[in-house]
């Protein structure tokens, strides 16, 4: 029977006498069901028993566990008499609670005292609903979804029926005909649910068979299947009918068959030979051309403005669309006066013409845009709403239709009435002049748009009350709320404070609260609005406990910790949606579904159900990119042997110092294991190939690191092999572990300890620095950075701020062959200004490199030391060719500072022919240079010139071996300016770029050796100078900053 408990002072026991009743020496039991819940109804054996003193009440089948606080709260308790009004109302509340499919109250009389039974047979709700059987995970997952059944709702016999029927009819509607569907169930007693399993049997997939066509199709029936995509055995599924619809209507609609009509009468399953049979009903219609006459127009704006080609059919409904996207494509070329009509033209049964008449008149220009009458709001706050545009050097013509001018007077409005301005009325008012002077007609008109406002009164917010809270108090509803006496009544502002108290009730348990609003204007001055909430609470719902289902290989422990939902918590709504939110972003489920157990219940604790679907451990992702730009670093330099093979004279082969103008192509893999040891920990081997990078590296990392949500944690070590500057190639075997904290949403710190080995190879310096730069180096110490990001939009920022600071420290205490600190910080801001929104946006990077310690290790490394250019930075310069020279090869050593400082405006993105508004221009500013001191960048900020070219120039005397911070003769202590012009493309993954750059201060160097790559040798070359290079380009996706 279920479990069984009491309320009342005692448990008395019930005998059976022949005395009768009256004596109160005999017990009798009564019964009622729950059809006795009718007003008039009684229950049997009640009248004698009216009045006795209930010593107890029991509830068998569901217990007071499950029904508490209810049984408190009943109309009858123990002690009270017994009165059949009150026991109507209890079995009521019961009843409401959803927690009965039935309820039977039972009673025992011992003396003048009564125990009340309340025996009910407990309601079942649907638990998990799974589907096995099926390998591809999306199938399952949509026939999970085909069976409409709800977890946390009433399980019954007809769910389960109809959802074997609801998969039955989806797979068939996918190509399988023949499935075999079974169902299991298991029931959840302690959690009165029952989960659900279907065993699905997919059978085999349906095969295309014959093909019939009512009407007059215009093709033989073996090119209507070829247009149809309906290859006899070829696989039906679900797109199968609508590919072959919308392939037949593309074809006539290609032949200009607007009025094509093609149907799909009849789809019949033949089970002998596993076979689907479709009969079509085609009427082609005639040819209908659409010619737009008085205006040349191409087909393809034809098409795009006429919507006859797109939906595929001709009504005067769809013709007069037509004729409002044509008035406003003129309108807004200039041609404000342009008159649009049409008409149809039969000229046979199988030939129409509909022929659109432009009447262009007078091309005009928006000369002046203007507010009127306007006391509230400036003319300049209005104005940067309006989509009329006056004519500027990017609108030649402005921006002008009809359509506009109606958008702008809605803005008008809403901008107005969500200040109290309820009476607001703006009307525009269009002033054209065809005449250049009088009496002497214009080649361009000139028109000038006027919105003329009559503010009215502003309502103001009179009298504010809430009533109807008594659960919670006003001291807490108060601050969530906007509208206050005395301020400008804004129904936007008074629907959204409706929203917050009602969103605070709902997520602290009240789910069935309302929140009404009665708006009155005060009778005593019209000018002011009476505002009431009325709050109906209803009663605060709280989580009994939260059931958690599918968990295979993650330990439950794994999505504790991120649950946000505990039982005795009020069952809030935000909470569960945060819940879904975090378990998503393990990466380690497909589906997060949460739902509440008995939604519609009276009950005061419900259960939680919060069902999981893991996601396949294993994930492989691989892709391929490239970046086109000058400067590409080369180890492709011939060799003196090959030179002379190729009947080339060594003497006039120079292997450039620049670098090459060329794509850089890298493939990338990627494997991931996740859910390792049954957490949201993850290994990942990342793989990539290009011609300027070589690199195999394996992560494993600690999401949530000692379950502190807000630091992550990582080991990572591998090989790369790298060629991203033209001295040297490097290879670098690199160990890292690293901690990255997130205090909030705009900061990070990264803290890091590396610890790499490092040789470099093809190293183009001089001969005597060969054996020093050559040899392997191990370099390792701790790091730090801090990122803090404020922009808007990562892809594309218009405004806000983005900086890092980068901190390194190689000491020999870590076991490092090298002792010097690095400190790299970047800085980018990013405004928006003007109506047009304008965005100017800056970027400085400062770098500075310190050595320390004992002379052996006072040498940095050449791949650990500064560099600058490229498409990310100085992009004057090539890929890192900015700042000091080797001394007898010129390739770019790096140095111990750098200053980049880079200033872009991006202008708005003007409307053009064939690509619409998606392409803008950028005016770019770069300056800066790389140092061999960070001494040296004060000093020659104001330098807009290389010091001493005539010197770099002069390569009548060999440089003299010197140092490794050294460039020889030339000194490369300036700031080199850089301006150019870049196209931006907008596209969902960030805008493609491409920028052109002048250096107007390239670097001059000597060259007195060159190398071959493949044998480091070095040879002897008749002395030449060469330069940076003035011009650059590059080509990649995204901002440079």
């Amino acid at each position: 029977m279920g479990t069984g408990s009491s309320t009342g002072s005692a448990n008395r026991p019930s005998t059976t006498s022949s005395q009768s009743p009256a004596a109160g020496q005999a017990s009798t039991p009564l019964t009622a069901s729950s059809a006795t819940l009718a007003p008039k109804a009684q229950v049997p054996g009640l009248r004698a028993w009216e009045g006795l003193k209930i010593a107890a009440i029991q509830f068998r089948g569901v217990g007071t566990t499950t029904l508490d606080p209810l049984p408190a709260g009943l109309a009858l308790q123990p002690g009270m008499a017994l009165v059949s009004d009150k026991l109507r109302d209890s079995l009521r509340r019961l009843y409401a609670t959803g927690l009965y499919d039935t309820i039977v109250v039972e009673g025992t009389r011992s003396g003048n005292e009564v125990t009340i039974i309340f025996t009910g047979e407990p309601r079942v709700f649907i638990g998990t609903v799974s589907v096995r059987g099926v390998k591809d995970d999306r199938l399952t997952s949509q026939l999970q979804r085909a069976t409409k059944l709800d977890p946390g709702t009433t399980y019954s016999q007809t769910k389960l029926d109809r959802g074997e029927e609801l998969i039955k009819q989806f797979l068939e509607q996918n190509g399988y005909f023949q499935p075999t569907v079974t169902v299991q169930t298991q029931a959840d007693q302690p959690n009165s649910q029952m989960n659900i399993t279907y065993i699905v049997g997919l059978g085999k997939s349906a095969r295309v068979g014959d093909v019939h066509v009512d009407g007059n199709s215009g093709m033989s029936i073996e090119e209507f299947r070829k247009k149809a995509k309906l290859k006899l055995n070829s696989k039906v599924t679900r797109d199968t009918s609508d590919r072959a619809l919308s392939g037949l209507r593309k074809v006539y609609q290609k032949q200009q068959r607007l009025a094509s009509n093609v149907d799909l009468q009849s789809k019949a399953y033949q089970p002998p030979s596993n076979h689907v049979n479709y009969s079509f009903g085609v009427d082609r219609g005639p040819i209908v051309s659409v010619v737009v006459d008085g205006a040349k127009l191409s087909k393809t704006i034809i098409k795009r403005l006429i919507p006859v080609y797109e939906e595929g059919a001709v009504d005067e409904d769809l013709l007069n669309e037509g004729d409002r996207n044509l008035r406003d494509y003129y309108q807004r070329a200039g041609y404000f006066d342009v008159k649009i009509n049409h008409q149809n033209q039969v000229h046979t049964a199988d030939r129409a013409d509909i022929v659109y008449t432009v009447d262009r008149g007078l091309r005009h220009r928006v000369v002046n845009v203007s507010i009127v009458g306007n006391k509230y709001f400036s003319s300049e706050t209005i104005l940067e709403r309006l989509s009329v545009q006056k004519a500027d050097i990017f609108q030649h013509t402005g921006l002008y239709s009809q359509a506009l001018v109606n958008t702008d007077v809605g803005a008008i409005k809403a901008l107005y009435q969500s200040n109290g301005f309820s009476n607001i009325t703006v009307s525009p008012e269009i002033t054209s002049s065809d005449e250049e002077a009088p009496g002497k007609s214009a080649k361009v008109g000139s028109i000038a748009v006027k919105y003329l406002i009559d503010e009215g009164v502003q309502q103001k917010i009179g009298r504010f009350e809430i009533t109807g809270a008594s659960k919670v108090p006003l001291s807490t509803l108060t601050p969530l709320l906007n509208t206050q006496g005395g301020q400008p009544y804004s129904a936007e502002n008074v629907a959204g404070d409706r929203d917050a108290v009602l969103g605070y009730y709902l997520d602290h348990g009240f789910g069935q609260a309302q929140v009404s609003v009665v708006q009155q204007d005060d009778p005593a001055d019209k000018q002011l609005v009476n505002v009431t909430f009325n709050i109906t609470e209803g009663d605060e719902i709280f989580v009994r406990q939260v059931l958690v289902s599918g968990l295979e290989h993650t330990r439950p422990k794994t999505v504790d910790q991120l649950v946000s939902v505990h039982p005795g918590d009020p069952l809030n709504q935000t909470a569960l949606l945060n819940t879904q939110r975090r378990l998503y972003d393990l990466a380690l489920f497909n589906e997060v579904n949460t739902a509440v157990q008995n939604p519609n219940g009276d009950e005061l604790r419900k259960n939680v159900l919060l069902q999981l679907t893991e996601a396949k451990r294993w994930d492989f992702n691989y892709g391929f990119g490239f970046e086109v730009q000058t400067g590409n670093p080369t180890n492709t330099c011939l060799s003196y042997q090959t030179l002379i093979i190729l009947g080339i004279n060594p003497a006039t082969y120079h292997c450039g110092t620049n670098g090459n103008t060329g794509v850089s192509p890298a493939v990338l893999f990627e494997v991931t294991r996740t859910n390792v040891r049954g957490t949201n920990q993850s290994a990942t081997l990342r793989t990539a190939y290009g011609t300027l990078e070589q690199r195999a590296t394996l992560i494993y990392q600690f999401p949530h690191l000692f379950g502190l949500q807000k630091f992550d944690g990582s080991l990572s070590g591998g090989y790369i092999n790298s060629q991203d500057v033209t001295t040297y190639s490097s290879s670098r075997l690199e160990g890292s572990v690293r901690v990255t904290e997130r205090p909030d949403r705009r900061n990070t710190l990264i803290y890091e300890f590396s610890y790499r080995r490092v040789k470099v190879a093809s190293v183009q310096v001089a001969p005597n620095l060969v054996p020093l730069y050559s040899q392997p180096v191990r370099v390792g110490g701790p790091g730090i950075t801090w990122i803090r990001d404020t922009r808007d939009n990562t892809l594309d920022a218009h405004r806000g701020t983005y900086t890092t600071i980068q901190d390194f420290l190689a000491d020999s205490s870590f076991g490092s062959q090298a002792n010097f600190n690095r400190l790299d910080m970047t800085n980018s801001t990013y405004y928006t200004v003007g109506k047009r929104k304008w965005v100017i946006a800056r970027s400085t990077r400062f770098g500075t490199e310190e050595s320390f310690g004992s002379p052996s290790f006072l040498t940095i490394p050449l791949p650990e030391r500064l560099y600058a250019g490229g498409a990310q930075s100085q992009r004057g310069f090539g890929i890192n060719q900015a700042g000091p020279r080797d001394e007898e090869t010129g390739f770019p050593i790096g140095g111990y500072g750098v200053f980049v400082n880079s200033l872009e405006l991006r202008l708005p993105n003007p409307t053009l022919p064939f690509v619409g508004n998606n392409l803008g221009f950028v005016l770019f500013h770069d300056m800066g240079n790389v140092f061999n001191q960070t001494s040296d960048i004060g000093p020659s900020f104001l330098r807009f010139h290389q010091p001493d070219v005539a010197t770099c120039k002069d390569t009548s005397t060999p440089p003299v071996e010197s140092g490794t911070l050294t460039s020889g003769k030339c000194s490369f202590n300036y700031f080199s300016h850089a301006v150019g012009l870049g196209l931006r493309y907008r596209t969902p993954i960030g805008p493609i770029r491409f920028d052109l750059a002048v250096n107007l201060d390239p670097s001059y160097y000597p060259v007195f050796i060159t190398y071959a790559a493949s044998s480091s040798t070095a040879v002897s070359t008749p002395p030449y100078h060469s330069n940076s290079g003035y011009f650059n380009f590059f080509f990649s996706i995204g901002q440079s900053f």
